[in-house]
Parts: C-alpha cells; sequence; structure tokens
C-alpha cells in the first residue's frame, strides 16, 4: 500500500512538472507551482525529490522511458518487416501520444538546458543514440533487402530524425498550422526517395497502437 501511494504521488508531481513546464518554461518553473499544479504540499514534493533539481531530472527521467517505451511496443507490435517497423516509428513520433504540444514543448525546454547540464545532455544523447541506432538497422535491412547500393543507412536515419525534430519544433511555434497527416506523408515521401519500391506506393498508415489522424488534435 505504501509502495502505490508513493509512486502514485511522483506521479502525481512529474505530470505537474510537466504542465508548468509547459506553460511558465523552465527557468519559471518553481517547487511550489508543481505542487501547486499536483494539489500537493510543497513539502510532499521536497520529500519524494529532495530538491527541484532532483524532480527536473526525474521528469526528464519519465519523459525518455515513456517514448522509448512507446515507440519500440509500436515496432514489436508490426512484427519484423523493417518497412512496416520503419513506418510505425513515423505514426508513433508524429502521433497523439507523443508529438503533442505540451511533452514537445517540455522536451525542447530540456533540449535547450542539456548543453550546460551533464546528466540531462547525457540522457538525452543515450536516447537518441539508440533512436538511430535501431532506426538505422531498419534502413540498413530495406536497402540489403532491394539492392540499394548507394544509400547510406545512417544518413537517412538522422534525416528522418531531424525532419521528424522539425515537425515537433512547428508544432510547438504554431499549432494551427500543423497538420499530422501531412507531416507523416511528408516523412514517407522522403523515404520513397530513397526506397521507392518499399515507400512509393505507401498511401496509408500501419496499424500501431494509439495511431490516429487528424489536425492539430491534443496540440
Amino acid at each position: 500500500m505504501r509502495s502505490d501511494i508513493k509512486h502514485l504521488r511522483r506521479g502525481q508531481l512529474i505530470e505537474a512538472t510537466i504542465s508548468v513546464i509547459a506553460r511558465r518554461g523552465f527557468a519559471r518553473t518553481t517547487l511550489a507551482l508543481v505542487a501547486k499544479e499536483a494539489k500537493l504540499s510543497q513539502g510532499i514534493v521536497h520529500f519524494y525529490f529532495k530538491s527541484k533539481d532532483g524532480l527536473l531530472f526525474e521528469t526528464l527521467s519519465h519523459l525518455a522511458a515513456e517514448y522509448e517505451a512507446t515507440w519500440k511496443r509500436a515496432v514489436r507490435h508490426v512484427g519484423p518487416d523493417p518497412v512496416a517497423a520503419l513506418d510505425a516509428v513515423i505514426e508513433v513520433d508524429l502521433g497523439l501520444e507523443v508529438c503533442v504540444r505540451k511533452k514537445v514543448a517540455v522536451w525542447v525546454a530540456f533540449w535547450a538546458e542539456a548543453p550546460g547540464r551533464p546528466k540531462y545532455r547525457k540522457l538525452c544523447m543515450e536516447l537518441s543514440a539508440d533512436y538511430i541506432a535501431q532506426t538505422r538497422d531498419m534502413c540498413r535491412q530495406i536497402a540489403e533487402r532491394g539492392g540499394y547500393v548507394d544509400i547510406d543507412p545512417d544518413n537517412v536515419a538522422r534525416g528522418l530524425n531531424a525532419m521528424i525534430d522539425g515537425y515537433w519544433v512547428g508544432l510547438m511555434m504554431d499549432p494551427r498550422a500543423f497538420d499530422r497527416e501531412r507531416a507523416k506523408q511528408a516523412c514517407r515521401q522522403l523515404l520513397a526517395g530513397m526506397f521507392p519500391a518499399e515507400f512509393g506506393p505507401l498511401v496509408g498508415t500501419v496499424d500501431t497502437p494509439g495511431a490516429s489522424c487528424g489536425r492539430v488534435e491534443g496540440a
């Protein structure tokens, strides 16, 4: 029972921190504001996280673990085919479970702090390295299977990642102009330029958990 309460309280405070950072920015986030958002006392925040730095790092760790679990679950769901797996990554990265304005704003806030905070930088770099390694392997498999001898899988994986990051920033800056289905199709068109036989014919989406369509939902 005590462990359940601890888990619940920590979750409340992390979700409150995400909301406060998204609304007020990183520098203006305080333990008092987080406690107020969570409808808990400031003493509870100190009890579970000891300091603002501890709370912020746990929030970043939570976001990283949640994101990693989400896209890897989607890849497992579609099975071993690398084309379906790469398409599932696009669905997740631009879908409603990940690509929502509140979460993207918090990611951008942490990215901005990472150069001066070694713990943040290390965690973000490890998450990014694993993502690039996995998507690079998907691209390598597609290139080998399709006989694309002039394709650099690392460049394709990094290019796709950069394109998705750009859409995330676009959502944060101007959510009304963001069209997630057009963003997904643009990513597929990028891949079709590299792998025309595999991505050129794609007109729909794969069946991935949490996949949805539409414009600006959840922004």
